[in-house]
């Protein structure tokens, strides 16, 4: 995933949202995966990686187990461009975090320094309030956002964030943040901006991190060459009422020349 925004607003209106998420994972085509689900054993939704050897881990995902902390805990998964930091897969950072019951303080706290270079972003939604948290191991560091917040991560340090994650997220807050459009437009103009093929640049942090920043500088990412780019959409959005609505499109066949898209949709009651 390469792309993330991400609104919170702890006391909402009545016709306003507590979360709303909107994301791209970008990944090569032919890498096996498993497009989102709701296990329910494990009271979790989101898709899986099934990569030979690392099977199970995550990218995103939410968890529906309530706790005395939160009613919603969500996890996201970003690498970091361009750092020669060579260590284990990241996808169970996720994985664990949701199945487990720690809060993301301590969770963040007893992660062991043995991964490669990661952006861990979570988000725990209760009825006291809202806490983000960004961790990163490259460099190492974890910072707290509470309250209403208007978002965006991508695939450099969060002190020098790329040029489309600094465009798309005034233009993120400046959908979220309408009062004029309801809750289909508002799902239509959120695709729209995980969609857009404009290239942001110049990007100098870009540039200084991949060879191939010009590929790289759009929002959505595709680099036929490489048979790498964007393969999953989600939205997320948590409205006044805690009714969890999550969507992903993504994409069937990677290799096909004119691969086809399928929607999945899960609404949920917290």
């Amino acid at each position: 995933m390469c792309i993330l925004f991400i609104y919170t607003d702890p006391s909402p209106p009545e016709n306003g949202y507590r979360l709303i998420v909107a994301t791209n994972r970008d990944e090569y085509y032919e890498r096996p995966t498993a497009t989102a689900y709701h296990c329910i054993e494990e009271n979790i939704i989101g898709g899986r990686d099934l990569q030979p050897g690392k099977e199970g881990g995550m990218w995103l995902g939410v968890s529906l187990t309530k706790t005395e902390n939160y009613k919603l805990r969500l996890g996201t998964l970003l690498n970091v461009t361009g750092e020669n930091r060579k260590g284990k897969g990241r996808g169970f950072i996720i994985y664990n975090y949701l199945k487990g019951n720690l809060t993301a303080d301590a969770y963040i706290q007893s992660l062991p320094d043995e991964h490669s270079a990661y952006n861990f972003v979570t988000a725990e939604l209760s009825e006291n309030g809202t806490t983000i948290y960004h961790a990163s191991n490259s460099p190492s560091g974890c910072t707290k956002f509470a309250g209403r917040q208007v978002l965006g991560f991508g695939n450099s340090t969060l002190s020098r964030p790329l040029q489309k994650v600094v465009n798309g997220r005034q233009r993120f807050e400046e959908i979220v943040t309408s009062e004029e459009i309801d809750k289909d437009e508002l799902i239509v103009k959120l695709l729209e901006l995980l969609n857009c093929v404009q290239r942001h640049l110049p990007d100098d942090e870009l540039q200084r991190r991949s060879p191939v920043y010009e590929l790289l500088s759009s929002i959505f990412v595709k680099v036929d060459s490489a048979g790498y780019g964007t393969r999953a959409q989600t939205l997320i959005f948590v409205n006044y009422n805690w009714e969890l609505e999550f969507i992903e499109v993504a994409m069937e066949d990677g290799m096909n020349v004119k691969p086809t898209w399928q929607s999945r949709n899960f609404k949920i009651q917290l």
